[in-house]
Formats: C-alpha cells, sequence, structure tokens
C-alpha cells in the first residue's frame, strides 16, 4: 500500500505547469497559484491507447505523436453525414410519393377525358346547327389533339374543359340574344295590333328549358317563337336581319380596307327607313348596300389570301405551331370556292386573330 500511494504523490510532483495569471512556474497539484492566488480548475483528458504503438494519447488527436500514425475522428463529421443521407432517403420517398400521385392522377385524366369528349361532341354539333360561333372551340380542340400525341393527357383534358365552358357559354349567350330579340318583337307586335301571345308563351317555354338545361329544347323553341314572329310581325323580322347583316358586312369590310362609303350610306338610309316602321324599303336598301359592297369584296379577298398563305409560310419558317391557322385558311379557301364571302371575310378575321396569338 505504502508503494503505491509513493506512486500517487510522484505522480502529483511531477505534474508542472505556469499560472495563466501571473506565469509563476507551478510544481505538483496545486489547486491555486502561491503568488497571485488564482484557483485553478484541473480537467482530466480522456485518453487511450494508439493502435499503431500502444502509447497513451488524447482521445480527440487526429495522430500519434508517438509513431505518427493517422487516425479518423469518429463525431461531428460522422453524425453529419448520417444526417444528410436521412435527408436523402426522405427526398427519394417524397419523389417516389410524388410519382405515384401523379401516375393516379393521370389514370384519372385518362378516365375523365372520353367522358369529356363525349360531352363537348353534342354541344359542337349543336353549336353548328345553329350557327354559333364555335371558332375558340375549334382552337381548343386542336391544341388537345397535339397535347394527346405528346402523352400531355393534363393538357389535353383541360383544353377540352375550356371548350365544354366556352360552347356552353356560346350557347347561352345566344339563348339570352334570342329571348331579348322575342321580347323586342312582342312590343312591336302590340305596335302593330297584332296578337303577341304565342311568341309569349314561346318565350316562357324557352326560359323553362334553359333553367333545366335543357339547351337543345330551348333552341328550338326560340326558332319555333321566331317563326311565329315572322307570321305575326310581317315583314319586320327580315328586314332587320337584313340590315343587321349588312352593318356586320360593313364593319369586317372595313378592316380589310374595302370602299364602303356607298353602302354604309345605304345602311344609314336603311336605319331611318325601319325607325319609320317601313319594313319593305328598310329591307330593300339593305340588299342594296350588300350588292354594293359584293362588287369588290371577291377580289379583296382573293388578295387577302394570298397574303394569309405568305403569312402562313413565314411562320412555319420560323418553327411556330401553325396547326390551328392551316385549318382556318382551308375553312376560307372552301368559303371562297362556295361563294360564301361574308363566310371567308370572318375566317380571315379569325385568321389574324389567331396570329397574333402565335
Amino acid at each position: 500500500m505504502a508503494s503505491s500511494s509513493s506512486s500517487k504523490e510522484t505522480e502529483t510532483e511531477s505534474f508542472e505547469f505556469d499560472c495563466p495569471e501571473c506565469g509563476t512556474h507551478i510544481t505538483g497539484g496545486s489547486t491555486k497559484c502561491p503568488k497571485c492566488g488564482v484557483e485553478f480548475v484541473i480537467e482530466e483528458v480522456s485518453e487511450s491507447e494508439c493502435p499503431e504503438c500502444g502509447k497513451l494519447i488524447p482521445s480527440d488527436s487526429e495522430e500519434c505523436p508517438a509513431c505518427g500514425a493517422k487516425f479518423e475522428l469518429v463525431g461531428e463529421s460522422d453524425e453529419q453525414a448520417k444526417q444528410e443521407q436521412r435527408e436523402r432517403e426522405k427526398e427519394l420517398e417524397r419523389q417516389k410519393e410524388q410519382a405515384r400521385l401523379e401516375a393516379e392522377q393521370n389514370e384519372e385524366l385518362k378516365k375523365q377525358f372520353p367522358v369529356l369528349v363525349a360531352e363537348v361532341k353534342p354541344l359542337m354539333a349543336m353549336a353548328k346547327d345553329f350557327d354559333i360561333d364555335t371558332s375558340e372551340c375549334r382552337r381548343l380542340i386542336d391544341k388537345a389533339v397535339r397535347a394527346g400525341k405528346q402523352k400531355d393527357i393534363a393538357t389535353a383534358v383541360q383544353c377540352v374543359k375550356e371548350c365544354r365552358a366556352s360552347v356552353r357559354f356560346g350557347i347561352e349567350e345566344r339563348l339570352t340574344r334570342d329571348v331579348e330579340h322575342l321580347e323586342k318583337l312582342v312590343g312591336v307586335a302590340k305596335s302593330m295590333g297584332s296578337d303577341p301571345s304565342e311568341m309569349t308563351e314561346s318565350i316562357n317555354k324557352t326560359r323553362d328549358d334553359i333553367s333545366r338545361g335543357e339547351l337543345q329544347a330551348a333552341l328550338e323553341e326560340s326558332k319555333n317563337g321566331r317563326k311565329i314572329a315572322e307570321k305575326v310581325t310581317g315583314k319586320f323580322i327580315e328586314a332587320h336581319d337584313l340590315c343587321e347583316a349588312l352593318e356586320k358586312l360593313v364593319q369586317n369590310s372595313e378592316r380589310f380596307y374595302v370602299d364602303v362609303r356607298e353602302a354604309r350610306n345605304l345602311l344609314k338610309e336603311a336605319q331611318e327607313a325601319g325607325a319609320r316602321g317601313d319594313w319593305s324599303m328598310m329591307g330593300i336598301l339593305s340588299r342594296k348596300g350588300r350588292e354594293d359592297i359584293m362588287r369588290t369584296l371577291p377580289e379583296v379577298l382573293k388578295s387577302e389570301m394570298k397574303k394569309a398563305k405568305s403569312t402562313l409560310l413565314d411562320s412555319k419558317a420560323d418553327g411556330k405551331d401553325v396547326s390551328v391557322i392551316v385549318k382556318i385558311l382551308k375553312d376560307a379557301g372552301m368559303a371562297m370556292k362556295r361563294e360564301k364571302y361574308e363566310e371567308a371575310l370572318d375566317r380571315l378575321i379569325e385568321f389574324k386573330a389567331e396570329m397574333k396569338r402565335i
């Protein structure tokens, strides 16, 4: 036991250091500087054996001072690597879950697509039967077809949804105008001393069909109401239709710099005749205005068709998607061949509008 005690004392005495405050050299296990009185806290350093030479060295050493062996420390960097690995695994799981959800969404969209197409087809046919503009719908359908070919089912479905909304809006807007027109004709019939009761009944039926969402029935009933109004009001409807058609033709022709000065004068006279209740003269003047424009419109349209084809080729050379405008131009060409110049004019206006989009 005496030998053990002597060993500890020797170890304590051999412990030397300088006071961190005054620099006094101190030997032994003193806890207080004998000169300046500062107290010391002696921290034990964890030690371990060098795996190469067996010498005791501090556990946090990166190199053995005796043999120079290098050590790889296990600590903060190791924990950081583990954390990064965990984050990578979480990201991988997130990506897998996202891919799974996208696959499920695509499957759902694939189921929706034929259902939407089945809804749009009869609406498009209905709009065509009642001369409702579907140019925006056709553009969206063409876009949906292109997206489908590229396997972009989400875009294809969205385009068909927008097409459905567009054609429904067009039909509902047309019905609103038809009802308003019939109501106006009721007033005309009354002013002429005619019985408008059948017209009023047709208006009510049309509104009922609209409220039930039966658009086909509503369109048919509004058409029936118009036929009734034609009988009741005589030449009033025909004259107004001719006058409205002339007004549209004048406005559209001006966009292509057609000389419409004479036609515009005739339009003004026709409107004045209508205000006087002279439906016959209103119709006669409206026809004359149309005939005046038709003397120059075909040649102007031929020239515009050439310009449009040149613009189309330039756009195609620039790498633009011209699939929609190709179809519009084909429709314009077909209308020209059938000598339906107002329709050709409408298609060329649509062509210009589509060119601005691309």
